[in-house]
C-alpha cells in the first residue's frame, strides 16, 4: 500500500511486474478510504493469493541450498558456517536492493554481474566482500562479515556458486524477484528458525552414486522458536507508554535469549522512530549502545547483529562499529560481558522451553542452583530465565516475559510465583493458550509484565487479557487502557491480592464470581476416589492387539480401554487391545506361577526380556524384570468405575458399571461408598459430562497440545460438585432417570438428554441465566 498527498494505492508485488489492484482518492474533508476495513476489502481482491510471501519463498530457498551445500561439501560443513553464509548474501542483496530503491537504479545484478566478468574473484567470500565495500564505502564490521567462516566455501564449483547467487535474485518459488530492502523483522525471524534447524544424513541402505540431501530438523533441547512480531510491538508499546520519553530513548535493556532479536529490533523502532522529537544522532548510538542481547547461539547472535545493522543503517546511512549483542550461554555464570552487568531498567525475553525429559545432567543442576529454594519438581529451564530476568532489574524497572501456560498452575513454579508476588507488582497477565501462537510447537503460552517493586512507586492494578480469537486487536485495546467483555477476548484489572493463591487463574469477572461461590461446595474427592491408570513402563511390550495375545487359558491378559475409545457416557462394548494384567483369581502371581500356567505368554515375555530388564525404575521400585511398573489391584481398577481421557476437549466421562476394563495412565475414578455406588457413579457421571462443571475443570487445568485440557487427579480432586447429599429424593430420581436414559439412548436421543442432564446439572450448582452465558454453556 502506497500512501500519497491525495490517494492511496493497494500494490500487488508478488508478481515479476507490480500490479495495481485499487486507487481510492482521499481529501482532508473524506478519509474513509484510509479506514482498515477498506484495506481489508481490497486485500481480499489479491489477484494470486495462493503465491508465498517473501519470507516463505526465501525459507525454502535457504533450506533448499543448506541441504544442497552440505551434500556437497560434506562434513568439513556445519550449521554457523552457513548460517554466516546466508547473512552474507542477505546484507550484500538488502544494500544493494536499498540503493536501487534510493538512487532508482534498476540496473545490473552486482554479485551476478561481479563473478560474470573476466577479472572476477575465485572464491565467493571474496566477491561478497568486494561487493560489500563497494555497495557500502567502508570497510565491514567483522561481525557482520565473519571471513573465517566463510573460508569452508572456497572450493566450491563456479558454476553452484552462480546457481546460488543466481537464486537470491530470481525467486525459484515464486514469479517475483527477491526484494530484500523489504525484509521485515518477522521474516528475518522466520528464516532465522531454519538457521537452527539443524542438518542430518538420513540412513538409508539404498546405494547412491550422488550424495543425498541430507533433511532438516530442530533440536528440542534448545527449546528456541521465533516470537511473532505482534507480541514484541506489544512490549514495546508498553514500555512507551508507561515511560517518560525522555527516559524511554535512554532504556538500558537487555533479551538474555535473544533468537533473532525481535525484541531488540522492535524497541529500537520504536525509540529511534524518526518522527520523534529530539532525536538527534547520539541519541541514535545510546540506544543500540544500551540494547544488550545474549544467546547461546552463534546463528542466532549473527541473525540479530544483521537485523540491527539494517536498522542502524537505515537510520544512519552507515553501518554500526559494534553491537552490544553476545554469544553466551545462559548457564554459563563466569562469562557474562561488562556490557551485560546487571542492573536494567527492562528484561525483555522469550525463553527457551526445554523441559526435565530433554535437560542434560549439567543443565539440571545449574537450574537448581539458579532457582534455590523458588524451584522444585519438574522444572523447565524458563523458569531459570523468568527468575534471573526480574534479578536483573532496577527498581522500578519492568520485566516483559513470554512463557508456558503450565506457569500459571503448576506445582514447579509455585514457589517462583510467590517470590514474584513479594519482589514484583504485576501489570499484565494475558493468557493466549487457546492461540496457537507457536504454530509448530505444543506450547501455549501467557504474556507476563512484571514491575520491580520501588518504594515512591504507588500499588498498581492488574491488566488480564483473556484472548481466544483476534489477539492484535486484544493486545493493541489494552495498550490503549480499554476494558472489555467480548466474544473473541476479555480485558479487565484486578487488584494484586487476586494472585495470593496456589495457581494464577486469568477468569474474566463474570467467571471470577462464579468460581468463588463454587468454591463453597464440597470437592469431588468427598464423593469419589481419583486413581490414575496402569503404568507399565514399557507399553510397547505389555499393550498388544487382542489379535496378538498370547492363547493362554485364561488369559493374563484384560481389555483396555483406549483415550480414542471414550465417550461421553458409555464405555465401548468392545476394545481392539489388552494389556498384560499379573494377577489371577485376584491374587498377583509369581514367576512360578507364570512359567506353568501361562507358558504362552512367558514365553512371550522372554523375547523381550533385553528390552524389559533395561527399564531403570526396577531396581530403585524392586521390580521383576518382567512386571508392569504400576498395574493397580484389582480390587481397585476391576470395580464399577468412571473412566476419562487423559486429554480432552470435551467432557468424555463414561461408565464402566461391571468393572471389566483397564486404562493406561488416564484417571479413573470409584466410588467412595460402595454399598450405593452405582447410583454415585451416575449422579456424578452426569454432574462432570455437564458445561457448568466441566468449564470449570477447564479454567483449573493446563492446556496441552492443540488445546486440549490435561485431566490430573489432583484437579480433578478439587473440582466443586453440587452436595447431593442435601438433594430430594425426587431430584435425585429425576436425575437418574435421565442418565439412565442418555446411557441407553440412540444417536438420535443422545443430544436432547444431553441437554436436559446439562440443565439440571447448572440449576443444581446455582447457576443463573446470565452466568451460564458467561460460562460460553449453550441454550443458557
Amino acid at each position: 500500500m502506497s500512501i500519497e498527498a491525495s490517494a492511496v494505492s493497494f500494490v500487488y508485488v508478488r508478481t515479476r511486474v507490480p500490479t495495481l489492484v485499487a486507487r481510492r482518492e482521499f481529501s482532508r474533508e473524506n478519509y474513509e478510504d484510509l479506514r482498515s476495513e477498506i484495506f481489508e476489502q481490497v486485500v481480499g481482491r489479491r489477484p494470486s493469493p495462493n503465491i508465498p510471501p517473501l519470507d516463505d519463498a526465501l525459507i525454502r530457498t535457504i533450506s533448499l541450498w543448506k541441504r544442497s551445500l552440505s551434500a556437497e561439501l560434506g562434513s568439513v560443513i556445519n550449521n554457523a558456517q552457513l548460517a554466516r553464509l546466508f547473512n552474507a548474501l542477505v546484507f550484500t542483496r538488502a544494500l544493494e536492493d536499498q540503493r536501487r530503491r534510493l538512487v532508482g537504479n534498476d540496473g545490473e545484478d552486482l554479485l551476478l554481474a561481479r563473478w560474470r566478468q573476466e577479472n572476477a574473484p575465485s572464491m565467493v567470500r571474496t566477491l561478497l566482500n568486494n561487493v560489500l565495500r563497494e555497495t557500502v564505502g567502508s570497510e565491514i564490521p567483522a561481525f557482520l562479515f565473519h571471513e573465517p567462516d566463510l573460508r569452508a566455501f572456497d572450493t566450491l564449483d563456479r558454476d553452484v556458486v552462480e546457481s546460488l547467487l543466481f537464486d537470491f535474485y530470481n525467486n525459484r518459488f515464486a514469479p517475483y524477484r527477491y526484494d530484500f530492502a523489504v525484509i521485515s523483522k518477522h521474516a528475518l525471524s522466520r528464516i532465522y528458525e531454519q538457521y537452527v534447524s539443524l542438518l542430518r544424513q538420513d540412513e538409508s541402505m539404498q546405494l547412491s552414486l550422488l550424495p543425498q540431501l541430507p533433511s532438516e530438523y530442530s533440536d528440542k533441547s534448545h527449546g528456541a522458536v521465533y516470537t511473532p512480531q505482534f507480541i514484541a510491538r506489544f512490549f514495546a508499546r508498553f514500555l512507551r507508554e508507561r515511560i517518560p520519553p525522555f527516559q524511554f530513548k535512554r532504556l538500558r535493556t537487555i533479551d538474555p535469549a535473544c533468537g533473532s532479536g525481535i525484541f531488540l529490533r522492535t524497541l529500537l523502532e520504536f525509540q529511534c522512530d524518526p518522527s520523534n522529537d529530539g532525536l538527534r544522532p547520539e541519541l541514535i548510538e545510546d540506544a543500540f549502545k544500551n540494547a544488550v542481547g545474549l544467546d547461546s547461539d552463534p546463528n542466532a547472535v549473527a541473525a540479530t547483529q544483521l537485523s540491527l545493522s539494517l536498522l542502524y543503517l537505515v537510520l544512519t546511512n552507515r553501518l554500526p562499529t559494534a553491537l552490544s549483542v553476545f554469544q553466551k550461554d545462559f548457564l554459563d555464570l563466569d562469562s557474562t560481558p561488562p556490557q551485560a552487568a546487571p542492573p536494567f531498567d527492562a528484561v525483555l525475553v522469550n525463553p527457551p522451553f526445554v523441559s526435565l525429559d530433554v535437560q542434560d545432567e549439567n543443565m539440571r543442576v545449574r537450574l537448581a542452583q539458579l532457582l534455590g529454594s523458588h524451584g522444585s519438581g519438574r522444572v523447565d529451564l524458563y523458569l531459570a530465565f523468568l527468575k534471573d530476568g526480574i534479578d536483573k532489574l532496577l527498581p522500578g524497572g519492568f520485566g516483559l516475559f513470554v512463557l508456558s501456560h503450565s506457569f500459571l498452575l503448576s506445582k514447579s513454579a509455585q514457589g517462583l510465583r510467590n517470590w514474584i508476588l513479594e519482589r514484583c507488582w504485576i501489570h499484565c497477565l494475558a493468557d493466549l493458550s487457546a492461540i496457537r501462537v507457536f504454530e509448530d510447537t505444543n506450547v501455549y503460552v501467557v504474556l507476563l509484565i512484571v514491575q520491580n517493586r520501588a518504594p515512591n512507586l504507588p500499588d498498581v492494578a492488574a491488566t488480564i487479557i483473556k484472548c481466544q480469537d483476534q489477539v492484535g486487536h486484544a493486545l493493541q485495546d489494552a495498550i490503549e487502557g480499554k476494558r472489555i467483555e467480548g466474544k473473541f477476548y476479555s480485558i479487565y484489572e484486578v487488584e494484586q491480592s487476586a494472585f495470593k493463591s496456589d495457581g494464577w487463574l486469568v477468569l474474566a469477572p463474570a467467571e471470577a464470581a462464579i468460581n468463588k461461590r463454587l468454591s463453597g461446595l464440597p470437592p469431588l474427592e468427598e464423593f469419589l476416589e481419583i486413581r490414575q491408570g496402569v503404568v507399565t513402563g514399557a507399553d510397547d511390550v505389555f499393550i498388544l492387539d487382542n489379535k496378538a495375545v498370547p492363547a493362554d487359558d485364561p488369559s493374563l491378559f484384560i481389555p483396555l480401554l483406549r483415550d480414542r475409545e471414550m465417550q461421553p457416557y458409555n464405555v465401548s462394548k468392545r476394545t481392539s487391545q489388552s494389556v498384560f494384567f499379573p494377577y489371577f483369581d485376584g491374587v498377583r502371581i509369581t514367576e512360578s506361577t507364570l512359567r506353568t500356567k501361562f507358558p504362552k505368554t512367558w514365553a512371550y515375555l522372554l523375547k523381550h526380556r533385553e528390552r524389559l530388564g533395561k527399564r531403570a525404575a526396577l531396581d530403585r521400585y524392586r521390580k521383576a524384570w518382567w512386571e508392569p511398573m504400576w498395574p493397580r489391584e484389582p480390587s481397585t481398577l476391576l470395580r464399577p468405575k468412571l473412566v476419562v481421557p487423559h486429554l480432552v476437549i470435551m467432557p468424555r466421562f463414561a461408565l464402566d458399571l461391571k468393572g471389566r476394563y483397564a486404562v493406561s495412565r488416564s484417571p479413573f475414578l470409584i466410588a467412595r461408598v460402595r454399598s450405593d455406588e452405582d447410583r454415585i457413579l451416575k449422579l456424578m457421571l452426569a454432574i462432570l459430562n455437564s458445561s457448568a462443571c466441566f468449564s470449570y475443570i477447564q479454567t483449573h487445568s493446563h492446556v496441552y497440545r492443540h488445546g486440549y485440557t490435561m485431566l490430573e487427579s489432583k484437579t480433578l480432586a478439587k473440582t466443586p460438585v453440587p452436595d447431593v447429599n442435601l438433594w430430594t429424593a425426587s431430584d435425585k430420581k429425576r436425575l437418574l432417570g435421565l442418565v439412565d436414559r442418555r446411557l441407553k439412548s440412540d444417536v438420535l436421543q443422545r443430544d436432547a438428554l444431553s441437554a436436559e442432564i446439562d440443565a439440571f446439572v447448572s440449576e443444581a450448582y446455582g447457576l443463573s441465566a446470565n452466568e451460564r452465558r458467561a460460562l460460553g454453556i449453550e441454550g443458557a
